[in-house]
């Protein structure tokens, strides 16, 4: 009699464990080992209720890129790598502006929040021949707390010493002005830093590092100035300026940009 084949039953895997899986991913993100590219998984869907209570331990370890901290009278988003804010927050009313202030006993000073291995020093400015330029402006704080957090260098770029004292500053007292037409003012501000094309016609992404610890020097800076109208509704304008010295009877149309530029620019 002829023997029968065996039909041979593929083995079916176990399912792997939803936890076990994330834990995976959180191991490789963080560079503890190697896994050989593997094809054959299947998709996986969970919640963070399917999580071990034990997860939690790596959340000390991941890292915040990009803090938010937020000082009297604004706000602030820190890069890490250009030793320059992303972005600073505040907002304006004819109210705020008329409370008296002092920058007499003010002096620019190291952010404690910020890790001291990416922090920015006063001894980094100088003989660099940039100016501690403003971003959340002295001149907009309304109480003497404001004035001083204005002060930490988190809220400080390098600027042209003629940008600083001068076209810089006229838009700062152009958003001023704003608060006589309209009930409050929201401006952000910030450093950018944009490509241009070098010999070769290739372009490129350069800027100069200043002190000890690289801080960058912008090639530009941007403000969005968004006003509130008795409707509710707002309106924005955006601008994006050099960091150079700029003729005072320059129109301030001549940098007006769009949000979407900026938001491209900027990469926020």
């Amino acid at each position: 009699m002829a023997k029968r084949k065996r039909k041979r039953t593929k083995k079916q895997r176990k399912p792997v464990p939803k936890w076990q899986v994330f834990c995976l991913g959180v191991l490789v993100g963080l560079g503890l080992f190697w896994l050989p590219i593997d094809n054959d998984f299947s998709t996986v869907q969970f919640s963070q209720n399917d999580l071990p209570k034990q997860t939690s331990i790596f959340a000390k370890y991941l890292p915040i890129t990009t803090p938010i901290l937020e000082k009297e009278g604004f706000f602030l988003a820190y890069n890490g790598q250009t030793r320059n804010a992303h972005w600073v927050y505040h907002k304006l009313t004819s109210a705020s502006l008329e409370q008296k202030t002092s920058r007499e006993e003010c002096d620019f000073k190291e952010d404690p929040f910020i890790p001291e291995h990416i922090r920015t020093t006063k001894s980094d400015y100088h003989g660099s021949g940039y100016d501690r330029g403003h971003l959340c402006p002295a001149a907009d704080c309304s109480s003497q707390k404001a004035m001083e957090d204005s002060f930490f260098l988190t809220n400080i770029s390098p600027q042209i010493p003629a940008f600083n004292r001068g076209y810089w500053k006229k838009l700062e007292n152009h958003a001023r002005d704003l608060t006589k037409q309209y009930r409050a003012v929201h401006v952000f501000s910030g450093p950018l830093y944009l490509s241009s094309k070098g010999r070769d016609g290739k372009r490129y992404v350069r800027y100069e590092v200043i002190g000890k610890h690289d801080v960058a020097v912008p090639t530009h800076f941007f403000m969005l100035i968004f006003v509130e109208l008795p409707s509710d509704k707002m309106l924005g304008k955006a601008y994006i300026l050099p960091n150079k010295a700029i003729d005072a009877t320059t129109s301030l149309k001549k940098f007006s940009a769009s949000i979407e530029e900026i938001e491209k620019a900027s990469g926020v």
